[in-house]
């Protein structure tokens, strides 16, 4: 079978080593490409992407404008976005990822999410499906944090270090640190999370530095990786579990 990952950028993903790696080592004759669509094209080219492979990933910033060309599962339909397709249906693994990924953790109230797209919609929804009642979002675009249609309160993104002061839990859903931005709150500010949680999977300076002040749950984007990796495999019914987790320790660690 044919896979791929679409997004703009694309070139920055690791899915196709990691795929490519699994298929190799559990004898698979899969393969897995990397397919970088600009917005302007992407109703011309999703055509072709639908036509050519068995099964793809959706990547930033086309989770959400995939909706209209599969059909959705129940879960991606509350989430509005689309991180996985198998035979023209569309599902949502980064919700599972995110509740997997916390499954022993105890995530503290309230809790502030920072984004207001794809990946904080699947947060947000794997928050609520975990019990976590008081969620506070912002996002540097307001208008986008009031149109989430989930039960949370929404602040403005200079409200940020206000916020942090008074949360137990803190999360990532945005790019912010990807090439060693900051966000603008104190050291102090964040001292007394009990959590934190950044989506990208290496160590952004927030990931440091919250190692750092000693926060008792630091959880990076790799984990969540993990997990969501797993569930797009048993989707497209190749999950290998042994055979995965060696390869996702050697690509990943």
């Amino acid at each position: 079978m044919k896979f791929c990952i679409i997004g703009y950028p694309v070139k920055h993903s690791i899915s196709p080593k990691l795929y490519n790696e699994y298929f190799k080592k559990a004898r698979m004759n899969h393969s897995y490409d990397m397919k970088e669509i600009p917005p302007e094209l992407f109703g011309s080219e999703i055509e072709k992407v639908l036509e050519e492979y068995d099964g793809f990933n959706v990547t930033i910033p086309h989770k959400e404008r995939m909706m209209k060309y599969i059909e959705p599962s129940e879960e991606a339909k509350a989430i509005k976005a689309v991180n996985c397709v198998y035979k023209g249906k569309g599902y949502n693994t980064d919700w599972l990822g995110v509740l997997k990924s916390l499954e022993t953790v105890e995530v503290e109230e309230p809790a502030v999410v920072v984004g207001a797209g794809g990946a904080a919609r699947a947060l947000i929804y794997a928050l609520l499906q975990k019990g976590v009642k008081d969620i506070w979002v912002t996002n540097r675009t307001l208008e986008k944090a009031r149109n989430l249609e989930f039960p949370v309160q929404v602040f403005s993104f200079d409200q940020l270090e206000e916020m942090v002061k008074k949360a137990r839990s803190f999360f990532n859903a945005t790019s912010v640190g990807m090439k060693g931005e900051r966000f603008n709150i104190s050291e102090d500010s964040l001292r007394d999370l009990n959590l934190v949680y950044d989506v990208i999977y290496f160590d952004t300076p927030l990931v440091t530095t919250a190692k750092k002040l000693g926060i008792r749950y630091v959880i990076k984007g790799n984990l969540m990786f993990y997990y969501q990796a797993m569930e797009n495999l048993k989707i497209w019914g190749i999950f290998v579990e042994g055979n995965f987790y060696e390869v996702f320790k050697e690509v990943l660690g």
